[in-house]
């Protein structure tokens, strides 16, 4: 497969991934204090798995698709092996005449193809049921500790002092929560980031040591290419560095793990 066919299905991939933020945007664009929009996010919810869901695997086998059809034969396998193996063993083979070369390749050819595993006839695997990874919290009002597992989950408000905030991903979370404290006081987050040498640091004023940066408060950035529990661990740490207790922060979800 050449590498512009790899770039392309690269391509499709990283689209394939981003497909989630629309989810995000769609629930920024709504009340979330509203019941009525409340419910409307939670029907858009519902199709939007169903239609990411089709969607994803009509990529996969299309990617697998167009994998297997520019995938090099048997016959091209084994006649570059066996091409490799005779100019390894004669100098200057390319130079014999067509005749010669072309006898020796075919016997080659022959011994190579025997040592080649056989696939014909082998049924491909079949396809794992993906099922869906998440359902929708029939419990909003139910509190989680900033210290649990929040593998497919999605938080819809967290509370931090009494006050709730309103977010749709534990990225705006991340954001919200350095808006309340390093907008106030500075200090002690500029302080961590001197006297962290790490070549990827927690917290950053230079976007260049990110793949993904995110800039959560002015100036500052963390990583955004993380999961749910690793932007917690960031969280934590962000209250960790003001001397504060993660149990002052509550967590309240709109979405749960379908299988617990």
């Amino acid at each position: 497969m050449t590498e512009q066919i790899e770039n392309i299905l690269a391509e499709l991939k990283a689209i394939q991934a981003k497909l989630p933020e629309l989810r995000d945007l769609f629930w920024l664009k709504i009340d979330r204090y509203n019941e009525t929009d409340q419910q409307r996010g939670v029907v858009f919810d519902e199709k939007f798995e169903q239609q990411h869901d089709k969607l994803c695997r009509a990529i996969d086998s299309f990617a697998a698709f167009i994998e297997k059809s520019f995938a090099p034969s048997v016959e091209e396998i084994t006649r570059e092996k066996a091409l490799q193996k005779l100019r390894a063993e004669f100098s200057g083979f390319d130079d014999w005449n067509e005749e010669a070369k072309k006898a020796l390749l075919e016997r080659e050819m022959k011994a190579v193809l025997v040592k080649i595993p056989q696939r014909i006839g082998t049924k491909p695997s079949e396809e794992p049921n993906r099922g869906p990874k998440y359902i929708i919290n029939n419990e909003p009002d139910k509190i989680f500790s900033i210290d649990s597992d929040f593998s497919h989950c999605r938080p819809s408000f967290f509370e931090f002092r009494n006050k709730k905030n309103a977010v749709n991903n534990w990225a705006m979370m991340l954001k919200e929560l350095a808006n309340i404290l390093y907008g106030k006081n500075p200090t002690p987050v500029n302080e961590f980031i001197a006297k962290d040498l790490s070549r990827k640091p927690l917290f950053s004023n230079n976007l260049q040591h990110y793949l993904r940066p995110l800039e959560i408060v002015s100036g500052l950035y963390v990583e955004s290419n993380f999961s749910a529990n690793q932007m917690c661990i960031s969280c934590k740490k962000l209250l960790d560095i003001y001397a504060i207790a993660h149990s002052e922060v509550k967590i309240y979800l709109d979405r749960i793990p379908a299988k617990l």
